[in-house]
């Protein structure tokens, strides 16, 4: 892991967390608040309290950023147990449901191939997607019956790992998924392409988009007087993006949403900077630039 250097301290921050099990998403984020001093943070993917992994937080005005991180692709490590359903899909639910467990041999690599042609799926009955304006698992705890929305995703790759044949009832895979794909979703689907029921028992996020958990650091290790060394550059965050440092007449007219004009370049997406720091993104349009999402 790169640590940046002191003079880099600021309210405008990404940090790479390796989320333990055992927590909430939002509990990282009141630690960070309490370690930052910074009230505003937001990360830019929830994990389940059971599962663990990369978790990027967005610090200060770089919350505005969350969305476009939110949009790239994920990879997870997941592990499932056949025949056993859950009430939540993972270790956390009541056992529901039991099933006999078929015999697997010969049938993964076909089904790794339909998992990759999968469009969508439906969201799990505990999750945070609003039905009429309530909370899926919220209307669940209080035994109210709703009908599931589908979310279109693409399962980009995907591949069972080793199986072990004293360990029958288990599977483990890799994937790497789109927005919107509920990994405890897909393992159900992948039980019921098998004639049987699961609940994945453990999860792990690996990666999003080229941020993978190498680039994190454990809350343990952070501290008010060494978390902003642990900061992830604009150009790790964003790869496929022009860079332009602004002069003071363009970056007065950019706070103020006006477009600048560009002589060069065939990028079409830009992070427009100010002393190293990201303080829009914009589009380019023929030979203007133009301000899409602008940091105050």
């Amino acid at each position: 892991m790169l640590l940046v250097p002191l003079k880099s301290i600021t309210d405008k921050a990404f940090l790479a967390i390796d989320k333990p099990p055992g927590i909430t998403s939002f509990t990282v984020i009141r630690y960070l608040r309490k370690i930052t001093g910074i009230k505003k943070i937001g990360h830019t993917g929830t994990l389940d309290p059971f599962a663990t992994g990369l978790l990027i937080c967005c610090l200060g005005s770089y919350t505005r950023l969350a969305g476009l991180l939110e949009e790239k692709d994920k990879t997870y490590f997941a592990r499932m147990k056949l025949g056993i359903k859950t009430a939540t899909g993972d270790p956390e639910g009541d056992i529901i449901q039991t099933a006999p467990v078929p015999a697997l041999f010969n049938k993964l690599d076909v089904l790794a191939g339909q998992a990759k042609q999968l469009t969508e799926l439906p969201v799990p009955l505990y999750s945070a997607v609003k039905i009429n304006g309530k909370r899926a698992y919220e209307l669940a705890r209080k035994g109210k019956k709703f009908n599931l929305p589908e979310r279109p995703l693409q399962i980009r790759e995907f591949e069972f790992l080793p199986w072990e044949p004293n360990k029958s009832d288990e599977l483990s895979y890799r994937c790497k998924v789109s927005k919107g794909t509920y990994i405890r979703a897909l393992s159900e689907w992948l039980a019921e392409q098998l004639n049987t029921i699961a609940y994945t028992t453990f999860l792990l996020r690996e990666s999003i988009g080229n941020i993978t958990l190498q680039d994190a650091v454990s809350l343990d290790d952070l501290s008010p007087d060494n978390w902003f060394r642990y900061q992830l550059s604009y150009k790790q965050i964003f790869p496929d993006y022009a860079y332009l440092k602004l002069k003071t007449d363009d970056f007065a007219k950019v706070m103020n949403g006006m477009d600048i004009a560009v002589s060069n370049g065939t990028n079409d997406k830009y992070l427009l900077l100010k002393e190293e720091k990201i303080c829009a993104v914009a589009k380019r349009m023929n030979n203007l630039i133009h301000p899409v999402i602008v940091l105050k």
